[in-house]
């Protein structure tokens, strides 16, 4: 079996399988990119496991208003406030006084039916006085409809035409584009968020389609591209500079996932970590990962890594890896991997048998790690430092076998 990995980058959504990473010789000195320029996987080992969800640009749309008529009659006279208890107490005291009256025009007439009009006019007052509310709100929604509506009306013209500009600096990232998308920036008068991703992803395919056109020794450029655009499109400074952390790290999880990040596509990601001015603490989970697979390249059955452990071992088992989880918030836990099985303790240690492990997951932007096995009940489910090496030990412990030659 091999594990799998999910990765969420600046446009794209993907998986992929991981085997025992190649040697350093064996990998090709191809010098090309596993990224094309539009951001997708580029794929040169066809052996390899992939699956990706690119995103498409799309455009920015205004949010819906919210209507009092979407609002139940009933939700407006109980809101949930001390207000709202007592209309609805209001009516349940003028329900029981027309009952009252009731029984008592039953029996002596007329007296009765006074309670009776007392009850209506207690239960029926919250209700005309939410009616009178609901009326004046309608009516005021009415006008701020029509003011809206023309100014909904000019808005979808500024952001038909920040939309195209942006298209246009898709195409063809000018000066004159550029000109021409910060001055319809400047028009827009509505909130960031509505036109915001619309614009970070432009500015993402401004720098993979430069970045393929130029290539990576010029990566400086592609920066100082990527920092117009941002400028020009009115991103805030901290989405600017994500969206060149997206771009590198499509650029290093594409080498990753192709397991081709051999001494010459290295330099290919040091010249765009440099270019773009990034330090491996700007992008802690990338660092950590690109750290990970380099320790595993070459481990297999024939050199197991071992180490001590603070638990009973079994007749010819050894520990290959032991490392504290997070089990759950703020809740730490020690897990033991062996050639034989996977303990984790805690209050209620859990004991899984390696050759019971079906499946391994890894969600690689939460540092997440999941483990299907037939004799669980429920998945073990867990977040470590490193878990890609971690799953890495879970896989190679299913693919050893120690026993005798004579018994294999």
């Amino acid at each position: 079996m091999s594990f799998t990995i999910q990765k969420s980058l600046g446009n794209t959504f993907f998986r992929f399988a991981v085997a025992r990473r190649r040697e350093f010789r064996s990998i090709d000195s191809n010098p090309e990119l596993s990224t094309g320029p539009s951001g997708e996987f580029v794929r040169h080992r066809p052996e390899i496991f992939y699956v990706a969800d690119l995103r498409s640009i799309r455009n920015p749309e205004m949010p819906a208003p919210r209507s009092i008529a979407g609002v139940s009659f009933w939700s407006s006279l109980f809101d949930g406030t001390r207000r709202g208890w007592a209309m609805v107490g209001m009516i349940v005291f003028g329900i029981m006084i027309m009952l009252m009256g009731c029984a008592v025009a039953g029996t002596k007439g007329a007296p009765g039916f006074i309670e009776i009009f007392i009850g209506l006019a207690l239960a029926g007052t919250p209700l005309f006085i939410t009616f009178q509310k609901r009326r004046h709100i309608r009516t005021e929604e009415d006008r701020a409809r029509r003011e809206r509506e023309d100014r909904d009306k000019r808005n979808a013209e500024l952001l038909g035409a920040y939309t195209s500009a942006l298209e246009k600096l898709r195409e063809d990232p000018s000066d004159e584009n550029l000109d021409l998308v910060m001055r319809e920036n400047e028009k827009l008068d509505m909130p960031y968020a509505v036109w915001a991703d619309t614009a970070i992803a432009t500015v993402l395919y401004v720098g993979f389609s430069t970045l393929a056109r130029l290539g990576p020794e010029r990566a400086r450029e592609v920066a100082q591209l990527m920092d117009r655009s941002s400028d020009a499109a009115g991103l805030i400074a901290e989405d600017a500079l994500a969206v060149k952390h997206a771009l590198y790290s499509s650029i290093l999880w594409h080498f990753l996932a192709d397991d081709r990040l051999g001494q010459e596509q290295l330099k290919i990601v040091r010249a765009v970590q440099d270019g773009f001015g990034i330090k491996s603490e700007d992008v802690p989970h990338d660092a950590s990962a690109e750290a990970q697979f380099e320790r595993l390249r070459g481990v297999d059955h024939r050199n197991a890594p071992r180490c001590e452990a603070n638990i009973p071992m079994h007749l010819n088992e050894y520990c290959m890896y032991s490392v504290q989880v997070r089990t759950g918030e703020n809740e730490s836990t020690p897990i033991y991997i062996t050639n034989k099985r996977v303990v984790v303790g805690g209050d209620k240690k859990i004991e899984v048998q390696v050759k019971h492990i079906d499946d391994l997951f890894v969600d690689a932007d939460r540092n997440r790690v999941v483990v299907r096995a037939s004799e669980l009940k429920r998945p073990l489910d867990f977040h470590a430092d490193e878990p890609i090496y971690l799953t890495a030990m879970l896989d190679l412990a299913t693919r050893l076998d120690d026993r005798p030659k004579s018994f294999a």
